[in-house]
């Protein structure tokens, strides 16, 4: 699974430094908004998963809460310099609550969090707060087909929660032990088919979309197939916190190599990864001291 986040890592790089191929491009269109496009959800039912053992105690879940607010505020002082000179105040006091471009990823994470432990503690029954969850999601995904501001739709509501829920659920219905393969991989195939049709008419109509009826069913199948077939190994460095430093890091790497996004090919993508990897092992040295970046 660790190794699985930092392939993950790499694909929302995709989706940042895109056009990768030509502009006109359809293969660099269905893996920028195609396949790239999991990496998200999958963080999302992943920290969903984690968090089960986490949302009964008062304690660790306020800790881990406090620790996410602590990483996000600090690698929102990190990026100010990148944006505070081109943007006005109000839109200063937009990114500050929902997130400097990839940073909105750490609040939708800490309000699916908040949302999937208020439910919890309000509503009785489980299939309740399931049935809310793919509500919010639809409500998005509609939301997003009407081509509204993607801030009002892709945030901790109607994006974060949703998939948090699932990881939660995944966890709690023992789903990772009680599925049989026989029924993931037909779920995966069938899926990841949706998939690429879903981004190919995304490439027709040259729209991008965050919301694909396809993802909750690839990225769940992907998770569960690797909670069933793990490879554990012993490792002196913290494979985990790599992929959250390449992601964390990659935006900074761009801006400073391609100050106008205006060079971003397949060429200059290795360039991107590597450098990212560089800094993110600095960084995971840093925070072993001072535990604010990861």
């Amino acid at each position: 699974l660790d190794y699985f986040k930092v392939i993950l890592s790499m694909l929302v790089i995709t989706i940042h430094s895109q056009p990768l191929f030509a502009e006109n491009s359809s293969i660099g269109w269905l893996i920028s908004n195609g396949i790239a496009r999991i990496a998200v959800p999958c963080f999302f039912i992943i920290s969903g998963y984690y968090i089960y053992s986490k949302i009964e105690s008062k304690k660790a879940f306020s800790k881990y809460i406090y620790h996410l607010l602590i990483v996000y505020a600090v690698w929102s002082l990190i990026y100010l310099p990148t944006y505070v000179s081109d943007v006005d105040p109000k839109s200063l006091i937009t990114f500050a609550l929902m997130g400097y471009y990839h940073l909105w990823f750490l609040p939708a994470l800490i309000i699916g969090i908040l949302i999937l432990r208020g439910l919890k503690k309000t509503v009785k029954h489980d299939t309740i707060i399931f049935v809310v969850a793919i509500t919010l999601f639809i409500i998005g995904y509609v939301m997003e087909l009407y081509d509204l501001k993607f801030r009002i739709y892709r945030n901790g509501l109607f994006f974060g929660f949703p998939f948090v829920a699932l990881g939660y659920y995944i966890h709690k219905l023992n789903i990772v032990d009680r599925s049989k393969d026989k029924v993931l991989y037909p779920i995966l195939i069938a899926g990841l088919l949706l998939l690429f049709i879903e981004s190919y008419s995304g490439y027709k109509s040259t729209a991008y979309h965050n919301f694909l009826i396809s993802l909750p069913f690839v990225c769940s199948a992907i998770f569960i197939l690797l909670g069933k077939h793990p490879t554990v190994k012993t490792e002196k460095y913290d494979i985990s916190k790599l992929a959250a430093s390449i992601y964390y890091v990659h935006i900074l790497v761009l801006v400073v190599l391609f100050p106008r996004g205006e060079s971003y090919n397949i060429y200059n993508y290795p360039l991107i990864v590597v450098i990212s990897i560089i800094l993110s092992i600095f960084i995971i040295l840093i925070n072993k001291r001072v535990k604010i970046l990861l």
